[in-house]
């Protein structure tokens, strides 16, 4: 049985963005993930991106992109990630090596993330695709945005 992290006055909210359209950019990358690297990133997601917020950007596992955007990094295999969050190892957990992902989120509301989109940087190492993924998650904030102020 695996032991779940406390959730503290920390805590933040995720949303995941949707587009007009239904489409769920951050749900189509977890899709294209293997097992392993969804776990971990579901692992990471929980136990450092959802206690911190925006303030992951202050440490190893992030980066502000300016104009709202931030990224979320994770490098780090299932087994150190549940080691230093003091949670187990699920037990079913799929094998795994080397991850390499970059999420890209913002923050709105009260201490709320919103989960954008994503990518695999291990598969995906080139600097051209990364300003190319920046870009596109850019462009889906600003949309986002736009849309939520004309609901207003």
């Amino acid at each position: 049985m695996s032991r779940q992290p406390y959730p503290g006055p920390g805590d933040w909210r995720l949303e995941v963005l949707e587009t007009e359209s239904g489409y769920e950019p951050y749900a189509a990358f977890v899709a294209s993930l293997d097992p392993y690297r969804r776990e971990v990133l579901a692992a990471a997601i929980r136990t450092i991106l959802a206690r911190q917020g925006h303030n992951v950007c202050g440490t190893e596992w992030g980066k502000t992109l300016g104009k709202g955007l931030y990224e979320f990094r994770v490098r780090r295999e299932l087994a150190t990630i549940c080691k230093e969050a003091g949670i187990d190892v699920p037990t079913d957990a799929p094998a795994g090596g080397g991850v390499l992902l970059r999420v890209f989120f913002a923050v709105h509301g009260s201490r709320v993330v919103l989960l954008i989109g994503g990518y695999d940087k291990g598969a995906h190492p080139a600097s051209r695709r990364q300003q190319k993924e920046i870009q596109q998650a850019r462009a889906l904030l600003k949309n986002h945005q736009r849309r939520t102020r004309q609901r207003r």
